[in-house]
């Protein structure tokens, strides 16, 4: 039924059809949705090649031995019941470089409940860290982060007819399952047991990017900067999704974006067959959404867009990711090998090391990624991490313990980044500004509203009330100018709007007082002569209007007349009263 439906979109490309929600109510409706998809694929024409274990071996040189020594213990502020013990473990050659980030994170981590544990290590083999985190969760280690180059658990299996070797941090995940390396090349090959997960692992590893002179140590220490500014909120972005499915994955658009939704209301699904291609998807990146879906045939340096059957909707590789530099802050790459972090310049790795926002990246190291995106969404919605949302997931999707379909669809996803980020919705904007300066008439006036909270940038107007005559709101900066010509208190209203689907907004009501001086007839700033020529003139000569015309009410009984002449010559030549306009 699936493959008809396919057919039918591929004849009617305006047309989107919803596929069935995934029921894994049983193994068997489990296998079928399986294989009704198809599988991310590294394309022939990228011309490249995945690196073997052999080559990794190889750049990487011998292993020494194993070591692993606590450098920082930090325990919450309060050091409440309920704390999570949570790890961060570092390439002890990498750590003298990254401590005062580390330190910053270890704070943060501390103000949002975390009991932390900084662990340096050097040297080992995927065996000995793990026997090390088996051993930190009997002490209630819940989750980890792994920073640098540390020990990378590889696997080998045939899949799709084809011989396939890749990272799997699964196996770090698993602590009570049993894998096994029958013909000890260093590889595992089988795995039995209680295959789901114990732990939630992530991974920030930076040595091989290389893009623009990148080094590893200020690829990390930017990364806990921009890490650190979301988690206080101080980079929040619109509280929406993109979920971009190229052309084999139509039939499912729906159903996979309604997934998302669990995480996201608003969202764009993009899923045309002939919009779905590289300049599109490149525009989009820039757009403002917190979380970016992207379904496309990948290697582990570019995404490749089809047109119907044919290759030809273009590439989006890692330099351009670099340069567009996303506004976005999480990732679910459903791309083949696009998380492959034994390649120089990996994909998932750029979408969090660019310069501005992007802050954890799922994705696999291989053939296959992420299916029944409700495990994940639904979770990371609820307020889980997500690193806990990956862990939820694997744990969904390995109900029926993992078959050889399951194995090559999802041995190799990965967590690259800090596993302890929430989806944060923003608070709403707050106008900062509770009072604003007086102004004089007919002079310039300029005054800045500012605001705090929700997501820059953000838009001004006046709710409620008026601005004194000829002063001007505005709205993409929030700054009131103009020459008032009014005198006297004007109250009003301030609205702050922010880039939120739909705006979040605030309000303060505000007053601005314009005054004058008094008999300061023709507005220049002066009371002399030529004031009391100007009220003549005004009175008596059909001359022009006082500026403002209270200025002339000299005397203060309400009123223009001949005693304001007279009030004005007695102050300038008698040493009478000054002016006193009411």
């Amino acid at each position: 039924m699936i493959l008809m439906i396919a057919v039918l979109i591929a004849s009617m490309p305006n047309r989107c059809i919803r596929a069935a929600d995934s029921d894994l109510s049983d193994s068997l409706a489990w296998r079928e949705y399986i294989r009704s998809i198809p599988v991310t694929q590294w394309p022939e024409i990228d011309g490249g090649k995945p690196v073997t274990y052999d080559e990794w071996q190889a750049r990487t040189g011998p292993v020494g031995p194993f070591t692993i020594s606590l450098a920082e213990s930090h325990r919450t502020p309060l050091s409440k019941d309920g704390s999570t013990l949570f790890y961060v473990i570092v390439n002890a050659s990498l750590f003298p470089s990254i401590t005062s980030s580390i330190s910053q994170y270890v704070t943060d981590l501390n103000n949002d409940g975390y009991d932390v544990e900084v662990h340096a290590t050097l040297g080992g083999t995927p065996q000995d860290l793990k026997a090390f985190l088996q051993s930190g969760y009997s002490s209630g280690m819940a989750g980890c982060i792994l920073i640098g180059d540390l020990p990378v658990p590889w696997y080998e299996t045939t899949c799709w007819d084809s011989y396939d070797a890749f990272p799997v941090d699964l196996y770090y995940m698993d602590l009570d399952g049993t894998w096994e390396d029958a013909d000890e090349n260093g590889l595992f090959d089988s795995h039995f047991g209680d295959k789901t997960p114990e732990i939630y692992v992530g991974r920030l590893t930076a040595s091989p990017m290389t893009l623009g002179g990148a080094d590893e140590v200020s690829l990390v220490e930017h990364y806990f900067y921009k890490n650190h500014n979301y988690r206080t909120g101080q980079d929040l972005l619109m509280n929406r999704a993109l979920v971009y499915v190229d052309d084999d994955w139509i039939p499912w658009a729906y159903t996979w974006s309604d997934n998302v939704g669990l995480a996201y209301n608003t969202r764009t699904l993009v899923s045309e067959g002939a919009t779905t291609v590289d300049l599109d998807y490149e525009i989009r990146l820039a757009w403002n959404y917190e979380s970016v879906l992207l379904c496309a045939h990948s290697s582990p340096s570019c995404h490749f867009f089809k047109i119907g059957e044919d290759w030809t909707g273009g590439t989006t590789c890692n330099d351009e990711v670099k340069d567009i530099d996303p506004v976005a802050h999480f990732y679910n790459l459903f791309a083949c090998s696009n998380a492959r972090y034994v390649e120089y310049d990996y994909m998932a790795g750029w979408y969090i090391f660019c310069e501005s926002h992007g802050v954890a990246s799922l994705g696999s190291t291989k053939t296959g990624s992420m299916l029944s995106f409700e495990y994940f969404y639904g979770p990371f919605g609820a307020g889980k991490t997500i690193g806990e949302s990956f862990a939820d997931w694997f744990t969904s999707v390995g109900a029926y313990g993992f078959p050889q379909e399951d194995l090559c669809w999802f041995y190799g996803m990965t967590l690259c980044g800090d596993p302890t980020l929430k989806h944060l919705e923003s608070e709403p904007p707050h106008v900062v500004t509770t009072s604003l300066a007086d102004g004089e008439y007919n002079k310039p006036y300029s005054a800045a509203l500012e605001a705090a909270g929700g997501v820059m940038p953000y838009t001004w107007q006046i709710s409620a009330g008026t601005l004194p005559d000829n002063l001007q709101l505005d709205p993409p900066t929030g700054v009131i100018s103009g020459a008032p010509l009014s005198v006297g208190r004007s109250d009003f209203t301030v609205m702050v709007s922010d880039a939120n689907v739909p705006p979040l907004t605030g309000f303060q009501s505000l007053s601005i007082t314009i005054t004058f001086l008094c008999g300061d007839v023709n507005n220049d700033g002066l009371v002399n002569l030529l004031d009391i020529s100007y009220l003549i003139s005004y009175l008596y000569r059909e001359g022009g209007e006082p500026l403002p015309p209270e200025a002339a009410d000299a005397n203060g009984d309400y009123n223009t007349s001949l005693l304001d002449v007279t009030h004005l010559v007695s102050y300038l030549y008698r040493d009478g009263p000054g002016p006193a306009c009411p």
